[in-house]
Order: C-alpha cells, then structure tokens, then sequence
C-alpha cells in the first residue's frame, strides 16, 4: 500500500471522521492529493464518505473507515490460541474442577499470563519506567497495534486504537482483563485501563500509575470467583 494511503487510514482510524482539509492539515499534503488516495481508498472499499452541512455554508464530505477498512488492520489470533492450546496441553486431571466457566477461562489465561509477559520482559527491564512505557508502546505497534503514549498527571497513558483481539475480546471480557495484566506484569505498575474498543470505545485507554506499590498483575487474581 502506498505510504500515503496508510497515513490516511491511521489517521482515520485515530481519530474517525475527517473531511480533506482535515487530512491535508494533519499531514501536510495538498488537498488535491488526499483527494486523489481517498477516491482510490473508497473504491477500494476502505473507506466511505458522507455529505454533512455546517450552517449556511456548502456541504463537505466526512470520511471514516469501512467495515473492511477496520479489518484491514492486523490482529493476533494466532498469538493468543498457541498460548491458550500450549497451556491447555498442561493441564492435570481436577485443575478446572469445581470452575464456572468464566472461571476456566480466567484461569488458562492467567497460566498464560508469564509466558506471554517472557515476550516483552527481555525489552523492558532494567529501564527506567517512561522508557519501559514507551519500549512497550513501541513493542505492541510492532505486533499490529495502533499505540502511542503520553505523560499524565497520574503517571502515564498507552492508547491502543487497534485491539489485536477484538472479535474474541468484545465476547469474552475476561481477554481484555488478561491484556491489562499483562501490561501491569511487564510494567511492573498498576495499571487500569478506562476505555476499551470491545465496549465500543475509540482507542484502549491504558492508564500507567507512576506512585503506588509495584505489581506483577493488573486485576483480580484469576480462577475461582468470589462469592
């Protein structure tokens, strides 16, 4: 794809709609040449476009992803079945017993949890935690996602606009647990997440707390709920 066009969806998918004079300021490219990507990119079924009227003046289209447009971003299915078929494979007659079926879930995740951290951990120890932040940002823009990372009053904050588990996590809220924890256990702070996309939201909102106790896990210990 050309590089052009790949800044325009990033864009759009950052950010949902925008108009060409959006996208020309935001890129600092001329309004002939967004034009141009965005006409290959909606026939190309990655975007669409709709005609909207800001009071007296000439209506102006909004542009914003399609259906294929979001798909055409990666995910990681993949990644997270060998970890959950690897530990499956682990498992010893009665350790899921007495379980509900969240619970089973939540415990092969949690099985999970330190060989997927063993992933990112050789990257991020050692470093001062602004430099583990930004290392992890970069790393998840590495697999697929759409991340980037700020300074916060509170400490720091890791938005996601691609969620590479999307379509098992918008069903099974226990993967978008298992993710948190994750970057709590690699960060090695508490770490909440205040906006996810599997609820609808525009981005994974990641908040990175600089004070408090350090931590190995985001959330809740997994396997047997409390009563």
């Amino acid at each position: 794809m050309h590089p052009t066009k790949r800044q325009i969806l990033d864009h759009l998918k950052r950010y949902g709609d925008a108009s060409v004079d959006d996208l020309a300021r935001a890129l600092g490219l001329a309004r002939i040449t967004v034009r141009q990507h965005l006409m290959a990119l909606e026939r190309d079924r990655l975007v669409t476009s709709r005609e909207v009227r800001r009071g007296s003046g000439r209506p102006h289209h909004l542009y914003t992803l399609s259906a294929d447009g979001h798909d055409a971003y990666p995910k990681r299915y993949d990644r997270l079945a060998l970890l959950l078929l690897d530990e499956a494979g682990r498992l010893e007659a009665g350790d899921l017993a007495g379980l509900s079926e969240s619970e089973k879930r939540r415990a092969l995740l949690g099985r999970a949890l330190e060989r997927a951290a063993a992933q990112y951990l050789p990257h991020l120890e050692g470093k001062p935690l602004s430099q583990r932040v930004q290392a992890l940002a970069r790393l998840m823009t590495e697999e697929g996602a759409l991340a980037e990372w700020r300074r916060t009053a509170e400490g720091f904050e890791i938005l996601d606009y691609n969620c590479l588990y999307y379509q098992v996590a918008r069903v099974h809220g226990e993967v978008c647990q298992w993710h948190l924890d994750l970057l709590a256990r690699v960060l090695g702070r508490p770490v909440r997440c205040d906006e996810f996309v599997a609820q609808g939201a525009h981005c994974c909102r990641f908040v990175v707390e600089e004070t408090g106790p350090n931590t190995t896990t985001g959330g809740p210990p997994y396997g047997r709920e409390e009563a």
